[in-house]
């Protein structure tokens, strides 16, 4: 497979794990937690190759010889908000990292994930309308390659060790401070001391959170899709149309901002 399509293959895992850890009945707690993991590899992975990209639009805005400000804040906004729900998940792990949160920080940090979560929805549609040019011809190159597997097929360009170890400096620098700032960000916001409850008589009343809602409910690790389905099907729906209003009404293209 060739760098090309193996950095398809990179982003669609991407997609295919954020859409499925929208919707955690779909998969299950455990699953959703082991996924969660998984997609913070594969965006570990994803900067690293693409570093070159963020240096590079960060020097043509300092040096203002091209504003192209647009991708690189999309950009920024999608590693904030996706940063913020993997950093919030971890925090209220049931199965990873079992937490020790008290209900009324367990409900704070998970209003953060769900907003973070949320939010990140929305920008990555419009990432992906932005990057759909070169989505397309992406695809397009993969099925061809598959098509031309009895040719030579010509070995990539291997990062030197050097720039490699420079990049994955940088990115893991970048993380942390993200994860140290997520975390202060967090801490300074107050908990969640009263909830409104409904009781079994019908009558509502602002209680003290349940001890046991940090805890991982039984039957909670098992997947249901008959629950999770309309709402994995609901993200996706969501996903698609962010993107068609950002390339038909926003005209989020590469080559024009």
């Amino acid at each position: 497979m060739t760098k090309r399509g193996a950095l398809i293959v990179l982003d669609a895992a991407m997609l295919l794990s954020f859409t499925v850890l929208m919707s955690w009945r779909f998969s299950g707690v455990a699953a959703h937690e082991w996924i969660g993991l998984a997609l913070i590899a594969l965006i570990l992975t994803h900067l690293v190759v693409h570093w070159g990209w963020v240096e590079s639009s960060v020097t043509r805005i300092m040096t203002a010889r091209r504003r192209r400000f647009v991708p690189l804040l999309l950009n920024v906004a999608l590693f904030l908000s996706m940063g913020t729900a993997l950093v919030s998940g971890i925090v209220i792990s049931k199965v990873a990292f079992p937490n020790t949160l008290s209900p009324g920080n367990y409900l704070h940090w998970h209003s953060l994930h769900e907003i973070s979560a949320t939010l990140t929805l929305f920008i990555l549609g419009l990432h992906v309308a932005l990057n759909w040019d070169r989505i397309r011809t992406g695809c397009r190159h993969l099925v061809e390659t598959s098509r031309r597997r009895s040719g030579r097929i010509p070995r990539p360009r291997q990062l030197p060790t050097i720039e490699l170890v420079r990049r994955v400096a940088w990115v893991l620098g970048l993380c942390a401070v993200l994860a140290g700032g997520v975390w202060v960000a967090a801490r300074a916001v107050p908990t969640h001391a009263e909830v409104l409850m409904t009781f079994p008589d019908g009558h509502r009343e602002l209680v003290a959170p349940p001890a046991d809602i940090a805890r991982l409910q039984p039957g909670s690790t098992v997947p249901n899709p008959s629950r999770g389905g309309p709402k994995f099907f609901m993200i996706v729906t969501t996903l698609l149309v962010a993107a068609v209003i950002g390339r038909k009404v926003l005209r989020l293209r590469l080559s024009s901002v």
